[in-house]
């Protein structure tokens, strides 16, 4: 399996945009393919980190490593602003930077007094039309600029200067979390499918999904890369692994689909409540509940989702996701003691085993 790929997701918890700065060329250096940051002002479990401002700086430190947001909510940034931000950042990194983007959640926007749109089918279209204006941006030019008249959005003779070096344009991850909406959005404009962790089985219901669809639109399925998030922490200390696990409960929760298709029943915990896009996490009531809620969900359910214990479980997990279609993981080690010795590690133990399976 050498085409798999690891990248580190960074910038969770109490992580500083400093700590990201300083962790940038040891990810690099240990052989990991990419660094991911979450770009919410607020998160469940802490967002620190402007992700583009971390990736200016470590394009400067590093030499070969790929960046990408994970993922940005298209109702915060223009796709005016965010097709130049991309466009920059690909040109002073040398082609290392791709556009991860969604159709965003309550938490990083009722707060701050901007508008949410509750009905999924609509931030769906806003983000349709959002990738569409940002990929007309940049094939603009003054000489060829961009026209676009869509629900949401408008070009009237636009374009930016600021090319993008990366032909015929960045990578698009898209961030698509279960309806099969998002999945066929993906398959249609997406270069890489971005989900949340998920089981191994609900993850290549998914993605034989997207590829079946992609092939409809005429697409090669293999196009489009599939990653997946995981949440990883190496520890032979089997009180930490399940005091961990108890707290990634909360996370399996608010996903929902993988329990919903475990078998776990829904029923008491309704989507309009418990559900990742709805929360609001400065309203400190729905955390608390969801916390309590959390504690129903069972721990071989949470291990199906996430990675943690000792080496060999890892391998035991991570093999479970390949199988199921995986192909770029993104590791996040924010819940780990050490995160330079949970990386170290996991790069010099684990990696080289999957990758020679």
């Amino acid at each position: 399996m050498n085409d798999l790929k690891f990248g580190v997701v960074l910038g969770d918890l109490t992580m500083s945009a400093g700590e990201c700065v300083r962790l940038g060329p040891k990810v690099e250096k240990w052989g990991y393919d990419s660094i991911w940051l979450c770009d919410h002002l607020i998160d469940i479990d802490g967002a620190v980190a402007d992700p583009y401002a971390v990736f200016g700086y470590l394009a400067a430190l590093t030499k070969n490593i790929f960046f990408c947001a994970a993922v940005s909510d298209c109702q915060r940034i223009h796709p005016s602003k965010m097709a130049h931000i991309i466009a920059t950042l690909d040109e002073i990194s040398g082609g290392r930077i791709g556009l991860g983007i969604g159709a965003g959640e309550a938490m990083s926007t009722v707060p701050f007094g901007l508008p949410f749109e509750d009905d999924p089918a609509v931030r769906l279209q806003r983000l349709r039309e959002y990738i569409h204006v940002v990929k007309l941006l940049w094939s603009s030019s003054a000489y060829s600029p961009a026209n676009y008249a869509g629900e949401h959005y408008t070009l009237d003779n636009a374009w930016i200067d600021q090319q993008t070096v990366t032909k015929p344009h960045p990578p698009i991850y898209v961030g698509a979390l279960g309806s099969r909406a998002a999945s066929r959005l993906t398959a249609e404009l997406g270069d890489g499918w971005m989900p949340f962790f998920s089981s191994p089985g609900y993850y290549k219901k998914r993605l034989d999904y997207i590829r079946e669809h992609a092939a409809t639109c005429g697409r090669d399925p293999n196009t489009i890369e599939a990653t997946s998030w995981v949440y990883m922490v190496i520890t032979d200390d089997a009180e930490l692994a399940q005091k961990t696990l108890d707290e990634l409960a909360i996370f399996c929760l608010v996903e929902r689909g993988s329990l919903k298709h475990e078998g776990f029943d829904l029923s008491k915990f309704p989507s309009k409540r418990y559900n990742f896009s709805r929360l609001v996490v400065s309203d400190s009531a729905p955390i608390e509940d969801l916390v309590e809620a959390a504690g129903s969900v069972p721990t071989k359910l949470v291990k199906k989702m996430h990675a943690v214990g000792p080496v060999e479980e890892m391998i035991e997990f991570f093999t479970a996701q390949i199988e199921a279609g995986a192909q770029h993981f993104m590791v996040n080690p924010a819940g780990s003691p050490d995160v330079d010795a949970t990386l170290e590690q996991f790069a010099t133990g684990v990696m080289p085993v999957l990758k020679n399976l």
